[in-house]
Protein backbone atom coordinates (compact mmCIF):
# COMPACT_ATOMS: atom_id res chain seq x y z
CA UNK A 1 0.00 0.00 0.00
CA UNK A 2 1.14 3.51 -1.17
CA UNK A 3 0.81 5.60 2.08
CA UNK A 4 1.58 9.08 -0.08
CA UNK A 5 -2.07 7.54 -1.75
CA UNK A 6 -3.61 8.03 1.58
CA UNK A 7 -5.04 11.21 2.89
CA UNK A 8 -2.26 11.85 6.04
CA UNK A 9 -5.00 13.37 7.88
CA UNK A 10 -6.37 10.07 8.48
CA UNK A 11 -3.36 9.03 10.01
CA UNK A 12 -2.33 12.09 11.73
CA UNK A 13 -6.02 11.61 13.16
CA UNK A 14 -5.26 7.59 14.24
CA UNK A 15 -1.65 9.04 15.89
CA UNK A 16 -3.75 11.37 18.23
CA UNK A 17 -6.26 8.61 18.71
CA UNK A 18 -4.06 6.44 20.00
CA UNK A 19 -2.07 9.51 22.05
CA UNK A 20 -5.29 9.81 23.73
CA UNK A 21 -6.29 6.19 24.72
CA UNK A 22 -2.62 5.89 25.90
CA UNK A 23 -2.75 8.91 28.01
CA UNK A 24 -5.90 8.20 29.33
CA UNK A 25 -5.27 4.47 29.95
CA UNK A 26 -1.80 4.03 30.96
CA UNK A 27 -0.12 7.43 31.17
CA UNK A 28 -2.29 9.43 33.80
CA UNK A 29 -2.66 12.08 31.68
CA UNK A 30 -4.01 15.50 33.48
CA UNK A 31 -6.73 16.00 30.70
CA UNK A 32 -10.03 13.95 31.12
CA UNK A 33 -12.44 12.67 28.75
CA UNK A 34 -14.49 16.05 29.71
CA UNK A 35 -11.93 18.45 28.41
CA UNK A 36 -11.82 16.05 24.87
CA UNK A 37 -15.21 16.35 24.59
CA UNK A 38 -15.54 19.83 24.65
CA UNK A 39 -12.60 20.41 22.85
CA UNK A 40 -13.86 18.06 19.60
CA UNK A 41 -17.38 18.81 20.04
CA UNK A 42 -16.59 22.97 19.66
CA UNK A 43 -14.30 22.48 17.26
CA UNK A 44 -16.66 19.93 15.06
CA UNK A 45 -19.52 22.13 15.45
CA UNK A 46 -17.46 25.99 14.41
CA UNK A 47 -16.24 24.10 11.41
CA UNK A 48 -19.67 22.47 10.30
CA UNK A 49 -21.16 26.09 11.09
CA UNK A 50 -18.76 28.49 9.57
CA UNK A 51 -18.08 25.77 6.39
CA UNK A 52 -22.25 26.44 5.69
CA UNK A 53 -21.79 29.90 6.05
CA UNK A 54 -19.04 31.20 4.02
CA UNK A 55 -18.85 28.10 1.49
CA UNK A 56 -22.73 27.25 1.51
CA UNK A 57 -22.04 23.32 1.84
CA UNK A 58 -21.42 20.77 4.33
CA UNK A 59 -18.47 18.07 4.70
CA UNK A 60 -16.87 15.81 7.18
CA UNK A 61 -15.06 17.65 9.85
CA UNK A 62 -11.75 15.81 9.41
CA UNK A 63 -9.86 18.36 9.88
CA UNK A 64 -11.79 19.55 13.12
CA UNK A 65 -11.68 16.30 14.91
CA UNK A 66 -7.91 16.45 14.65
CA UNK A 67 -7.89 20.42 15.70
CA UNK A 68 -10.18 19.45 19.01
CA UNK A 69 -7.77 16.34 20.02
CA UNK A 70 -4.83 18.09 19.48
CA UNK A 71 -5.79 20.91 22.21
CA UNK A 72 -6.92 18.14 24.07
CA UNK A 73 -3.70 17.18 24.02
CA UNK A 74 -1.75 20.08 24.13
CA UNK A 75 -3.47 21.98 26.66
CA UNK A 76 -3.74 21.63 30.37
CA UNK A 77 -6.32 23.54 32.28
CA UNK A 78 -8.38 22.57 35.76
CA UNK A 79 -11.24 24.36 33.89
CA UNK A 80 -13.28 22.72 30.91
CA UNK A 81 -14.06 26.02 29.27
CA UNK A 82 -10.50 26.96 27.98
CA UNK A 83 -10.58 23.98 26.19
CA UNK A 84 -13.54 24.72 24.42
CA UNK A 85 -12.00 28.27 23.77
CA UNK A 86 -8.98 27.23 22.22
CA UNK A 87 -10.67 25.15 19.74
CA UNK A 88 -13.06 27.70 18.94
CA UNK A 89 -10.33 30.07 18.13
CA UNK A 90 -8.32 27.25 16.26
CA UNK A 91 -11.29 27.04 13.97
CA UNK A 92 -12.24 30.45 13.77
CA UNK A 93 -8.43 31.49 12.74
CA UNK A 94 -8.44 28.76 9.99
CA UNK A 95 -11.26 30.45 8.46
CA UNK A 96 -10.20 33.97 8.89
CA UNK A 97 -6.34 34.04 8.58
CA UNK A 98 -5.88 33.01 4.71
CA UNK A 99 -3.75 33.69 2.10
CA UNK A 100 -4.07 32.72 -1.70
CA UNK A 101 -7.17 30.35 -0.44
CA UNK A 102 -5.73 28.15 2.38
CA UNK A 103 -5.10 29.22 6.07
CA UNK A 104 -1.52 30.90 6.96
CA UNK A 105 -1.52 29.91 10.69
CA UNK A 106 -1.19 26.38 12.19
CA UNK A 107 -4.87 26.76 13.97
CA UNK A 108 -3.91 25.09 17.07
CA UNK A 109 -0.75 26.66 17.34
CA UNK A 110 -1.87 30.53 17.34
CA UNK A 111 -4.86 29.21 19.70
CA UNK A 112 -2.83 27.41 22.40
CA UNK A 113 -0.56 30.33 21.86
CA UNK A 114 -3.28 32.94 22.32
CA UNK A 115 -4.31 30.87 25.82
CA UNK A 116 -0.91 30.78 27.10
CA UNK A 117 -0.09 34.40 26.45
CA UNK A 118 -3.16 36.14 27.69
CA UNK A 119 -4.73 34.04 30.03
CA UNK A 120 -2.12 31.97 31.72
CA UNK A 121 -3.86 31.96 34.98
CA UNK A 122 -6.37 29.63 33.34
CA UNK A 123 -4.16 27.29 30.77
CA UNK A 124 -1.31 25.72 30.63
CA UNK A 125 1.09 23.78 28.74
CA UNK A 126 2.41 20.80 30.55
CA UNK A 127 5.87 18.52 29.64
CA UNK A 128 3.77 14.75 30.28
CA UNK A 129 6.56 12.78 30.77
CA UNK A 130 6.50 9.80 29.54
CA UNK A 131 7.23 7.87 32.72
CA UNK A 132 8.00 4.18 32.41
CA UNK A 133 5.92 3.16 29.49
CA UNK A 134 8.73 2.90 26.73
CA UNK A 135 6.46 0.03 25.20
CA UNK A 136 3.64 2.82 24.08
CA UNK A 137 6.16 5.55 23.51
CA UNK A 138 8.06 3.46 20.80
CA UNK A 139 4.75 2.31 19.42
CA UNK A 140 3.50 6.50 19.04
CA UNK A 141 7.09 7.28 18.08
CA UNK A 142 6.76 4.59 14.85
CA UNK A 143 3.20 5.75 14.28
CA UNK A 144 4.19 9.46 14.34
CA UNK A 145 6.73 8.71 11.63
CA UNK A 146 4.25 6.78 9.21
CA UNK A 147 1.75 9.75 10.04
CA UNK A 148 4.77 12.47 8.92
CA UNK A 149 6.28 10.31 5.66
CA UNK A 150 2.57 9.74 4.32
CA UNK A 151 2.30 13.69 5.02
CA UNK A 152 5.77 13.99 2.71
CA UNK A 153 6.94 16.59 6.01
CA UNK A 154 9.40 13.61 7.82
CA UNK A 155 11.79 16.07 6.57
CA UNK A 156 10.58 18.64 8.54
CA UNK A 157 10.59 15.94 11.73
CA UNK A 158 14.49 14.77 11.14
CA UNK A 159 15.40 18.30 10.52
CA UNK A 160 13.67 20.34 13.88
CA UNK A 161 14.95 16.79 15.76
CA UNK A 162 18.66 17.46 14.67
CA UNK A 163 18.82 21.35 15.31
CA UNK A 164 16.93 20.45 18.55
CA UNK A 165 20.03 17.81 19.69
CA UNK A 166 22.55 20.38 18.11
CA UNK A 167 20.95 23.23 19.88
CA UNK A 168 20.46 21.45 23.38
CA UNK A 169 24.00 20.23 23.45
CA UNK A 170 25.41 23.79 22.77
CA UNK A 171 23.25 25.13 25.68
CA UNK A 172 24.72 22.37 27.61
CA UNK A 173 28.26 22.35 27.03
CA UNK A 174 28.81 25.98 26.07
CA UNK A 175 25.86 27.65 28.26
CA UNK A 176 25.79 25.06 31.18
CA UNK A 177 22.23 24.19 31.40
CA UNK A 178 21.59 21.27 33.21
CA UNK A 179 21.60 17.97 30.89
CA UNK A 180 18.21 17.13 32.21
CA UNK A 181 16.89 20.06 31.08
CA UNK A 182 18.40 20.10 27.87
CA UNK A 183 17.24 16.72 26.72
CA UNK A 184 14.73 16.06 28.72
CA UNK A 185 11.54 17.83 26.96
CA UNK A 186 12.62 15.42 24.02
CA UNK A 187 11.15 12.64 26.47
CA UNK A 188 7.71 14.37 26.70
CA UNK A 189 4.42 13.96 24.99
CA UNK A 190 3.81 18.03 24.44
CA UNK A 191 7.59 17.64 22.29
CA UNK A 192 6.74 14.41 20.53
CA UNK A 193 2.89 15.93 19.62
CA UNK A 194 4.65 19.11 18.96
CA UNK A 195 7.01 17.24 16.17
CA UNK A 196 4.68 14.79 15.03
CA UNK A 197 1.46 16.92 14.90
CA UNK A 198 1.93 20.31 14.91
CA UNK A 199 4.81 21.46 12.74
CA UNK A 200 4.01 18.49 9.77
CA UNK A 201 0.55 20.26 9.12
CA UNK A 202 0.40 20.22 5.44
CA UNK A 203 -1.68 22.82 4.92
CA UNK A 204 0.42 25.46 6.80
CA UNK A 205 4.26 24.01 5.98
CA UNK A 206 5.89 25.02 3.29
CA UNK A 207 5.66 23.05 -0.05
CA UNK A 208 9.38 22.54 -1.07
CA UNK A 209 11.49 20.46 0.74
CA UNK A 210 14.68 23.07 0.99
CA UNK A 211 12.16 26.11 2.71
CA UNK A 212 10.77 23.25 4.96
CA UNK A 213 14.13 22.02 6.60
CA UNK A 214 14.92 26.02 6.96
CA UNK A 215 11.19 26.29 8.80
CA UNK A 216 11.99 23.87 10.98
CA UNK A 217 15.79 24.60 11.69
CA UNK A 218 14.55 28.17 12.38
CA UNK A 219 12.05 26.62 14.83
CA UNK A 220 14.93 24.96 16.73
CA UNK A 221 16.97 27.91 16.98
CA UNK A 222 14.53 30.36 18.02
CA UNK A 223 13.05 27.36 20.85
CA UNK A 224 16.56 27.32 22.59
CA UNK A 225 16.69 30.90 22.44
CA UNK A 226 13.57 31.15 23.91
CA UNK A 227 14.84 28.72 26.77
CA UNK A 228 18.19 30.18 27.23
CA UNK A 229 15.76 32.74 28.35
CA UNK A 230 14.39 30.81 30.90
CA UNK A 231 10.63 31.55 28.48
CA UNK A 232 8.18 28.96 29.31
CA UNK A 233 5.98 27.34 26.37
CA UNK A 234 8.69 27.95 24.04
CA UNK A 235 8.16 25.41 21.35
CA UNK A 236 5.11 27.20 20.59
CA UNK A 237 5.86 30.74 20.95
CA UNK A 238 8.88 29.71 18.02
CA UNK A 239 6.33 28.24 15.85
CA UNK A 240 4.46 31.40 15.93
CA UNK A 241 7.24 33.48 15.48
CA UNK A 242 8.78 31.96 12.88
CA UNK A 243 4.92 31.47 11.03
CA UNK A 244 5.13 35.29 11.32
CA UNK A 245 8.40 36.41 10.50
CA UNK A 246 9.41 33.50 7.91
CA UNK A 247 6.36 31.53 6.78
CA UNK A 248 3.75 34.32 6.23
CA UNK A 249 6.66 36.88 3.83
CA UNK A 250 7.20 33.46 2.44
CA UNK A 251 3.61 32.37 1.54
CA UNK A 252 3.07 36.00 0.65
CA UNK A 253 5.75 35.84 -2.28
CA UNK A 254 4.86 32.52 -3.22
CA UNK A 255 1.03 33.62 -4.01
CA UNK A 256 2.29 36.83 -6.08
CA UNK A 257 4.24 34.42 -7.95
CA UNK A 258 1.36 32.66 -8.70
CA UNK A 259 -0.39 35.74 -9.78
CA UNK A 260 2.15 36.50 -12.18
CA UNK A 261 2.46 33.59 -13.69
CA UNK A 262 -1.92 33.22 -14.60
Amino acid sequence: MNLHKLDPRYLILTFLVSFMIAGQLFLGFFQKWDAFSASVLTATLTELALSRWIFKEWHFPLSALISGIGIGLLLSSHLVWPYALAAFLAIVCKFVIRIGGSHVFNPNNIAIVTLLYFLPQYAVSTPKQWTNGFGIMLFILVLGMVAAYAARRLDTVLAFIAGYVLLASIRHWVFGEPFYYSFGPMLGASFQLFTFFMITDPKTTPPTRKIRIIAALLIAFVDSVLRLNAITNSLFYASFWVMLCYGLPYRLYRTKQHARRL
